[in-house]
Order: C-alpha cells, then sequence, then structure tokens
C-alpha cells in the first residue's frame, strides 16, 4: 500500500491540476489490474490561497487558509485552530494549530486567514507592527466520482477522498490506498460493494460547511443507494496508529457530512486510526509517508473487509 501512498502524495495540494493527475492515476490502477468504474462527473470550485505575513518588517511563513481575500493589519485576530470554524467562520484572523510545529490549515474561513507555526505566536503577539494578506483565486475544475463495484443495489457503500490540503499521506492517501488495495486483492467484494473514490472532500464554497462537498453532491445524485444500502463507510486517515471503527454520530459528521445525515446516519461506520498523531501534522507539510506504518495499514484493510 505504501507504493500507491508514494504515487499519490506526488502530487502536493491535491486541488485542480494536481487532483486531475490523481485520479487518472486512480483510474489506471484499476485499468491495469481489469478492474471496470463509472465516472460520474461534476464541477469542483475550491480557493488558491497565498499569503504573506510581515512582522516587523521580517517575513513568517505562513499559508493562506481562507475564501476571500484580503489584509490582516492587527494581532488581536489570533486564534487557535482547534477552535471548530463555525464561531470563528466570518472572522479574520491569524490562526495556530497548538498541535503542530508546522503551518498547518486546520480549517477556512469565510474572511481573510493566515495560518502560522505555533513557534511564531509569541513573536506576533510581542510585534509592533503586523502586515498580512491574503490573496485567493477560485479554481473551477471538471472532476469525477470514480465508482467501482455494485451501483445498482450495493449492500455496502465505502468511501475515500483523493483530494487534499497539502501532501495528506495520512490525509488521505491512506485510505484511498486500503480501499484500492481491497479491491485488488479481494475482487469478489465488489459484488455487494460499492467503492466511490471522492475528488472533493476537503474544501468547497458551500456554507458553513465547506468541507464534504463530494459527498453531498453524490447523495444528491445517488440518495436511492444510500436508501437501500447496509452499510455507509467513509475510511479517512488510517495507517498511523490503532484503527477504529466508530459509529458516533458526531465522529461521523466530521468525516462524513452530507445533508440527509440524521436520515442515514445508523448506518453509518466512519474508519480512521490515531487523531492525536494526525493533528501534529494535520494539514501541513508534515503529513507525509514516514508517519505510516505498512502493518497498520494492512490492520485497516482487514477491518474494512470485515465490515463488509
Amino acid at each position: 500500500m505504501e507504493n500507491i501512498i508514494k504515487e499519490i502524495i506526488k502530487y502536493k495540494n491535491r486541488q485542480g491540476v494536481e487532483l486531475l493527475e490523481v485520479q487518472e492515476y486512480i483510474q489506471n490502477i484499476l485499468n491495469i489490474n481489469n478492474i471496470p468504474f463509472v465516472l460520474n462527473e461534476f464541477k469542483s470550485v475550491v480557493p488558491k490561497c497565498e499569503a504573506t505575513l510581515i512582522v516587523d518588517g521580517l517575513s513568517v511563513e505562513c499559508r493562506g487558509c481562507s475564501y476571500i481575500g484580503g489584509k490582516i493589519n492587527s494581532k488581536s485576530c489570533i486564534l487557535s485552530s482547534t477552535t471548530p470554524s463555525r464561531f470563528n467562520l466570518d472572522n479574520t484572523n491569524i490562526n495556530f494549530n497548538p498541535y503542530s510545529d508546522a503551518v498547518s490549515c486546520s480549517n477556512f474561513y469565510f474572511a481573510p486567514a493566515i495560518a502560522v507555526s505555533r513557534n511564531d505566536i509569541s513573536k506576533i503577539i510581542n510585534a509592533k507592527n503586523i502586515e498580512g494578506e491574503v490573496r485567493v483565486e477560485k479554481i473551477e475544475t471538471n472532476v469525477a466520482h470514480i465508482l467501482v463495484g455494485n451501483f445498482k443495489n450495493p449492500k455496502n457503500i465505502i468511501f475515500a477522498h483523493f483530494d487534499s490540503i497539502s501532501i495528506g499521506a495520512i490525509d488521505n492517501a491512506s485510505g484511498v490506498a486500503v480501499a484500492l488495495s481491497a479491491i485488488i486483492q479481494n475482487p469478489e467484494i465488489l459484488k455487494e460493494s460499492l467503492f466511490v473514490f471522492d475528488p472533493n472532500e476537503e474544501l468547497s464554497y458551500d456554507k458553513p460547511t465547506y468541507w464534504g462537498h463530494g459527498f453531498r453532491v453524490f447523495e444528491e445524485k445517488y440518495s436511492n443507494l444510500f436508501d437501500e444500502a447496509e452499510k455507509i463507510i467513509p475510511i479517512d486517515c488510517v495507517g498511523n496508529g490503532p484503527v477504529v471503527a466508530d459509529s458516533n454520530p458526531e465522529i461521523i459528521y466530521l468525516a462524513f457530512p452530507i445533508k440527509e445525515f440524521d436520515k442515514y446516519k445508523n448506518k453509518m461506520i466512519t474508519i480512521y486510526s490515531d487523531i492525536d498523531q494526525l493533528m501534529t501534522v494535520y494539514h501541513s507539510d508534515a503529513d507525509v509517508l514516514s508517519n505510516l506504518d505498512e502493518n497498520k495499514l494492512k490492520e485497516a484493510q482487514d477491518l474494512l473487509l470485515s465490515l463488509l
């Protein structure tokens, strides 16, 4: 599975053109293994951000994480990105992930926002002059769900998103690799299961829940499949620790925020691994292959197969 992940993470920030490269890579793997698939095409609209932050005349490493561009000239708007985004969705801010040394774009905001490392927060707090700016361009891309297996009356529907914010080895090249490996090694599971490789989970202009757009697009077109399915299984962020199958609706919604969530929540199980470790690299350049363990990826695959 690590070989699949290596190929996927060659494409950093899997949005726009780089996303299409990964979409083609997944299709090629399926073709090589003589596994048929169907494409469900739709339009993805995501922000492309560039940001600068000058603190007392010196440049500070940062990344833009907003849908709206603009200037940030005050240090009074510093916040922790562990605060749920809904509480600050429309507030200009400089944010940091308290669990990570990296620049971690944990959340995106509908106001100018810049992510910085926690190591630079004291520098910003003590600064006399702050000059920040975010520049945002809307990127429209024709993308597609890759549907593999039974798309007429599946008992199980498994979702794995292949877009990313930054490198995304854990989030979610890992889930894609586990799902592909399960299919290739056990093609018989496709008789009763549908695998959906989703290109548009991380970002969209949907408000307030900007993540999960591709899931909602699928839901709108294929709600009849949700009605008939026995299990709906998103797999996201595995291989970095012990694997978990979780049926807690509050946890599942974070991974799978569809419109009719309450209608289908009793069918849902989400598969993930070590969230605490994930937060130390979340949506940053530190989410690299070395965080993953092949044995833990195999455990995730075994757990997935046991649920089908």
